[in-house]
């Protein structure tokens, strides 16, 4: 499915089937292709072609095709493209506008529902208790704290600030879980 954009948003829809419509401001003729700049509502967008075209300066013309990267550049590859009357261009920049408001309400509804997601994990952190919070703050510490050859005791318990049976307890308690393993002599990591 050919997403409609304009002319700003390229960059988000790279290697993305895209929809757009135009205005040719240029027509730049190669040897195996045409390169068209095109007007739109919030700037330009280059266009390239590999069939040729009956196109004029000032035509607006609807664009499908897939966004591409060229350069620090984005171009859209032209699967297919028909040149519009004034009828034709209101008509379609009419359904261009209901599908991206479509596309936006879609994208604050995900974005709602990760947040409540979000809110909801962090409620159920809230609601556990302090030892199982700790239990899963040491298990964090040791995955993002080491560099290869585990992390050892005397940091978790420093890091911590716990006494040493309380933490040997939770450390016994993840060995048998199977969540860490001794990598050498007091020194965890996460499997």
């Amino acid at each position: 499915m050919y997403l409609p954009i304009f002319s700003k948003d390229l960059k988000n829809y790279k290697d993305k089937k895209v929809c757009l419509i135009g205005k040719v401001i240029d027509i730049q003729e190669e040897k195996k292709l045409i390169r068209l700049k095109l007007l739109d509502t919030f700037g330009f967008f280059n266009v390239v072609l590999f069939d040729i075209y009956n196109i004029k300066l000032f035509d607006t013309l609807l664009i499908l095709g897939k966004v591409s990267e060229y350069n620090n550049s984005f171009s859209v590859i032209a699967r297919y493209l028909s040149t519009l009357n004034e009828n034709d261009e209101i008509t379609w920049r009419k359904f261009f506008i209901k599908k991206i408001k479509r596309n936006i309400k879609k994208i604050n509804k995900e974005k709602k529902m990760e947040k409540e997601k979000n809110k909801e994990e962090k409620i159920y952190d809230e609601e556990l208790p302090e030892e199982v919070k700790l239990r899963k703050q040491i298990l964090e510490f040791i995955r993002d704290n080491d560099k290869g050859d585990g992390v050892s005791l005397k940091d978790i318990e420093d890091f911590f600030d716990i006494n040493e049976e309380k933490l040997l307890n939770i450390i016994k308690d993840l060995l048998s879980a199977g969540e860490i393993y001794e990598s050498s002599p007091e020194k965890y990591k996460v499997i």
